[in-house]
């Protein structure tokens, strides 16, 4: 038999097994990099999801703080006991985190709300590593007023108000050199919230009537 017809025989014997074997190989390594990328794009779009969620939430929170402080009223709360306080803000910080109490306006009032004022009383404080805003719909609660508790941010290792007053800063209110100031000029809000530190927000409240 001529040449020719022994190269057309080995054209037309097909793969070997060990050709097979290879491209099976080839094939499965493939599909475990494809499967590795979907899985890697997948994750790193629900980590941009949650990243996101985690700025949304950051920003709505610093939003109703500063909305809160900049509604103060010109009145001086009173405690359960009916005893008004020393100043329009009670503060102090409890270890590395403050606690603020104050009474403000322009509470939104839902359709079919019979309510004689728009104040409300709040207060906000660190909670086992939470910012907590409890809220009162009035403006002097008593023993019997019931308090709405907001959770406002998770992962929160500062929580720090800051009051300016006569060219000073200080993390109480009022403070104890200055017993008579009603109210501060100026609040500064510091945070440390998951992987953002030192978070600053600086707010100027309304001047006293």
């Amino acid at each position: 038999m001529s040449e020719g017809y022994f190269k057309i025989r080995r054209l037309q014997r097909g793969f070997t097994l060990v050709e097979l074997l290879i491209a099976v190989a080839i094939m499965a390594l493939l599909g475990s990099l494809a499967g590795f990328m979907l899985n890697s794009s997948l994750n790193n779009k629900e980590r941009i999801e949650l990243h996101q969620q985690r700025l949304e939430e950051l920003a709505l929170a610093l939003q109703i703080i500063r909305r809160d402080f900049e509604q103060l009223t010109p009145r001086i709360p009173r405690d359960q006991q009916g005893d008004p306080f020393r100043a329009r803000i009670r503060a102090e910080q409890i270890g590395e985190h403050s606690e603020v109490e104050f009474v403000h306006g322009g509470r939104r009032i839902l359709p079919g709300q019979i309510l004689q004022s728009d104040l409300e009383r709040v207060r906000y404080q660190w909670e086992d590593g939470s910012l907590v805003r409890y809220s009162a719909a009035v403006a002097d609660p008593t023993t019997n007023t019931e308090w709405q508790r907001q959770l406002m941010l998770d992962d929160v290792s500062r929580f720090v108000v800051e009051f300016y007053y006569e060219k000073r800063w200080t993390s109480f209110w009022p403070p104890n050199t200055q017993i008579s100031a009603t109210q501060p000029d100026g609040v500064r809000v510091v945070m440390d919230v998951a992987q953002w530190p030192d978070i600053t927000m600086n707010i100027l409240l309304p001047e006293i009537e």
